[in-house]
């Protein structure tokens, strides 16, 4: 008897220090080869983030600074436009708060939302795409005040003061290039005072950009349901995203840097025709002036 419990204690002894399993130990008992030791269940949940647009940790490592960079800007746009419509400013009031639950952006947070993720990657170099990717990141400064700043007023449910300086300050932090998305800056600094046919291009813009590049966006659902229930979303508008051809989605030639009506005669021109007729023809109704008259004005 003691013999059997002896034998019993060492084969589990054995099994223990080795990490055999039953099955393995009886196939080696009887001179069959030993089956793989089957992975552990679950062993994937300590890699999973609470962020929809970044799944896992390696989705996260898997983007390149550039991409990050801009959406990271374009999430910040949306939460001021979120902040002031109705019905959407709890939700940014909410989302805003979840971005600023750890306080700060130091370090990266499995429970951090799509925001939190892409800022604190930003600042801590985590995405990984070589030496490209390394300039890239050399490139971004973030201000980390200014950011939390803007974070704090929209959980509180107040109005954004200096809308127009702050996301200035955001676009040359982030190093921001693409003359569509600065466009789209333009436009979004003075969203309580645009017009329809104004707030149609940046929606219908944004959601270019969130269809192609940022599909399961936590914020893409918002901007999506405000296009929707609004009228703001252009029916057969190109995707500025795939450009037609070389230089048909580079707007600095006719981008001019602060003001509202070009970055929406920009959209207009980047997105092409659609529902509501020729891109030109929209900006001569959003300026009574036509192009001219906003040269004629930049002159004095």
């Amino acid at each position: 008897m003691n013999i059997c419990i002896g034998l019993i204690g060492t084969i589990n002894n054995i099994m223990e220090q080795k990490q055999y399993t039953a099955k393995q130990w009886s196939e080696i008992q009887g001179g069959h080869t030993m089956s793989e030791t089957p992975k552990k269940q679950y062993s994937f949940i300590s890699d999973l983030n609470e962020s929809k647009m970044f799944k896992t940790r390696q989705r996260v490592e898997g983007t390149n600074a550039r991409d990050m960079a801009d959406f990271a800007f374009m999430n910040m746009l949306a939460l001021y436009i979120m902040s002031n419509e109705y019905d959407m400013a709890p939700a940014a009031a909410d989302y805003a708060g979840r971005v600023m639950m750890t306080g700060n952006f130091n370090t990266y947070r499995q429970s951090g939302n799509d925001l939190h993720v892409a800022l604190s990657s930003l600042k801590n170099n985590m995405p990984n795409a070589g030496d490209k990717n390394e300039m890239q990141l050399g490139r971004i400064n973030l201000n980390d005040m200014k950011i939390k700043a803007y974070l704090r007023t929209i959980q509180s449910g107040r109005p954004v003061t200096g809308a127009s300086s702050f996301f200035l300050r955001l676009e040359k932090d982030l190093d921001i290039k693409n003359s569509n998305y600065r466009s789209i800056r333009r436009l979004v600094q003075d969203w309580p005072k645009l017009n329809k046919m104004q707030k149609q291009l940046v929606i219908t813009r944004m959601s270019q950009f969130y269809r192609t590049k940022a599909l399961r966006s936590e914020l893409y659902s918002y901007i999506r349901d405000l296009g929707r229930t609004q009228g703001l979303m252009a029916k057969n508008a190109h995707n500025a995203e795939r450009p037609r051809m070389r230089g048909s989605d580079t707007l600095a030639k006719i981008a001019i840097a602060g003001a509202s009506i070009a970055g929406g005669y920009a959209l207009g021109k980047a997105i092409g025709r659609n529902s509501m007729g020729d891109a030109g023809s929209q900006f001569d109704k959003l300026n009574q002036g036509g192009i001219t008259g906003v040269s004629d004005r930049l002159k004095r």
